[in-house]
């Protein structure tokens, strides 16, 4: 495939980052981009875990908080918190039914965002929610168990995941990557020690980091 065909296909906006790294240098602009997408792809698996993980760690806290299955339909719940949350809320309820699907507990607890989630750490809600979600983290060493560290992580793995999940570049620095991997990895742990263990087969960022450093560093 020729280069005209390639950027043309893959949009020359995209590429030229990729080009200007390289000095114009298709070729290694290429296996740059390909390497972008190796290196994306292996975040999959940890990001999966540890969003899975939040999202029914954080239900159970609300469920004993609000002492319902269905804590977003709770007035007390709704009133605790902003149009933004209630909003994710009812495009959760909307893509369901969409769907020609019942709307239960489980179904939306999966269809809400990971922001809807993250956004329960911002600091509006540290005196209202943090006492409860602060028990969804029973890893989590005390002196680190803060609101805004936890948010702080939590943010900056969601901007990470957004990035991947519209593909867009994220493999600038090798260093960079291994911090967001440590991140990644100390979340899981927090959720519960034993995951980063039992999926540690499936989790391989540090193994193609290593293999694609050459294409994006130089």
């Amino acid at each position: 495939m020729n280069n005209k065909t390639l950027e043309r296909i893959i949009s020359k906006e995209r590429l030229s980052p990729y080009l200007a790294k390289h000095n114009e240098s298709w070729e290694k602009a290429l296996e740059h981009y390909k390497a972008n997408i190796r290196i994306s792809e292996s975040f999959y698996s940890g990001i999966s875990i540890l969003e899975i993980g939040l999202r029914n760690n954080i239900d159970l806290q609300l469920r004993r908080r609000y002492q319902s299955i269905q804590w977003f339909d709770e007035e007390a719940f709704i009133k605790d918190v902003t149009s933004f949350q209630i909003d994710k809320i009812q495009d959760a309820r909307k893509t369901i039914l969409k769907e020609k699907q019942q709307i239960t507990p489980g179904k939306l607890i999966a269809e809400l965002p990971f922001g809807f989630w993250t956004s329960l750490f911002d600091s509006r809600f540290e005196r209202i929610l943090w006492k409860d979600l602060r028990l969804a983290f029973p890893r989590c060493p005390k002196v680190e168990r803060q609101r805004r560290n936890v948010s702080s992580k939590l943010n900056s793995i969601r901007k990470l995941r957004n990035r991947i999940f519209h593909h867009e570049s994220i493999a600038w620095s090798y260093n960079a990557l291994i911090a967001y991997k440590v991140e990644i990895l100390e979340g899981i742990d927090w959720l519960n020690g034993d995951l980063t263990e039992y999926f540690s087969d499936t989790i391989r960022i540090e193994e193609v980091l290593i293999n694609q450093k050459k294409h994006i560093e130089y």
